[in-house]
């Protein structure tokens, strides 16, 4: 079984006693990319999208992250700007983790260390895994690493909560087309589709369709 690489309720409560949360309105910017990344976040509450705005004003969607989840590490630890935007996607409830934070958090628990390190792992991982995806597969397969994925990081375990949209963003289709690889992966066994959500049949699955 992997390592989780998203905080527990144990940590969570940890970070929330020991620093302020902040409250973010739907589509409110969170970070921009090229600031500085003296702090990164820990979702409290809600769901940030993360992505990266063109100068037309077009937006490439990264991912979109939930409570327990960490992003900014990269920027924090190498001292380059921020790579992506980020933006409440619904109401928000976050905490910026600074340097003194930090070292705060692991002085009262060393678990603090092997979870950050499990989160860059993670990050550079699916890196690799989108580069090699798209160089391959097809997107009904795409569609079911990415939902796997999901699944994986989510508190339900088999259940992925996010709209068409939000998935065809993800992968960069248009809706039409995230619609047919569902069809796809629903008449293959792999997902049963409800509303608002999507059950993975086969969660732990390997390999493709």
């Amino acid at each position: 079984m992997a390592e989780r690489s998203t905080l527990s309720p144990r940590e969570l409560a940890q970070l929330t006693e020991r620093a302020r949360v902040r409250d973010f309105a739907d589509g409110q910017f969170i970070q921009y990319q090229g600031d500085p990344g003296a702090e990164f976040w820990a979702v409290v509450e809600g769901h940030v999208t993360v992505g990266r705005f063109a100068a037309d004003g077009g937006f490439t969607h990264f991912g979109v992250l939930g409570a327990g989840d960490l992003f900014g590490e990269l920027a924090f630890f190498t001292g380059v700007p921020r790579q992506v935007d980020a933006l409440a996607s619904g109401p928000a409830r976050l905490v910026a983790i600074d340097r003194p934070l930090l070292r705060q958090l692991m002085a009262a628990d060393v678990g603090w260390a092997e979870l950050l390190l499990r989160s860059l792992s993670r990050q550079l991982a699916a890196t690799l895994d989108t580069i090699d995806a798209e160089r391959r597969l097809s997107t009904p397969d795409r569609l079911l690493g990415l939902l796997r994925t999901m699944a994986r990081e989510s508190a339900g375990g088999d259940r992925v909560t996010a709209t068409q949209q939000q998935l065809a963003d993800l992968l960069g289709v248009s809706r039409v087309t995230l619609g047919a690889a569902l069809r796809i992966l629903a008449g293959a066994g792999e997902v049963e589709r409800g509303y608002g959500q999507l059950r993975l049949l086969r969660p732990g699955g390997d390999g493709f369709i």
